[in-house]
């Protein structure tokens, strides 16, 4: 039936059903500029959620690597914290040095903690103490304290002749520096990396 139409009608024929197609495809479809830019927004965050996935598959393969650096800060602070604890430990501080005395041979007369000097990172805590005994008694107690887990600072060293009689030749008083953590000052940036 098409062929028995001239070309001009067969013509006229087709940009009437073309006319027709985009007449009823913008009815069904009104809004099809408005759909094709949600479909370029939605394709947008795709591209942006992809990206996100790659970081966090990225992150994910480095997890062990972070979990074992993590593990071995711990140990690290766990060893530092050992140096130097986050408290004064005054009590196990003052059984350790009358040990220590006692194995030195000599008599702790005094024990007077003194109180906490901020720093840096950490407090100082001074704690004055005067000893009686024989020189090199004196001697071996300071090498024993020089060797203890804490960090420990011996200064405002003196020494006297003690007149009291006995074996016991000299009076040492002194100063026993030993070092807290201090969490808050570090927390605060303290300490850099």
């Amino acid at each position: 039936m098409i062929e028995r139409l001239p070309l001009w009608g067969q013509l006229l024929l087709f940009a009437g059903l073309a006319v027709m197609i985009v007449l009823i495809a913008y009815f069904v479809f009104p809004n099809l500029s408005e759909k094709q830019k949600q479909i370029e927004t939605l394709k947008r965050e795709n591209g942006e959620m992809e990206r996100k996935i790659q970081e966090g598959r990225a992150i994910e393969q480095k997890l062990p690597e972070f979990e074992r650096e993590i593990a071995s800060l711990e140990r690290k602070l766990g060893d530092i914290r050992q140096i130097l604890p986050s408290t004064p430990e005054t009590g196990d501080l003052l059984r350790w040095i009358k040990n220590l005395t006692d194995q030195s041979n000599l008599d702790l007369k005094s024990f007077v903690p003194g109180g906490m000097r901020p720093a840096e990172f950490y407090k100082e805590f001074p704690i004055a103490m005067n000893v009686e005994g024989r020189y090199h008694d004196l001697g071996i107690f300071m090498d024993r304290v020089s060797k203890y887990s804490r960090i420990i600072n011996v200064d405002n060293l003196t020494i006297s002749a003690n007149t009291s009689g006995g074996d016991r030749t000299i009076r040492s008083g002194f100063t026993a520096t030993t070092f807290v953590y201090d969490e808050q000052a570090d927390g605060a940036g303290g300490v850099g990396q």
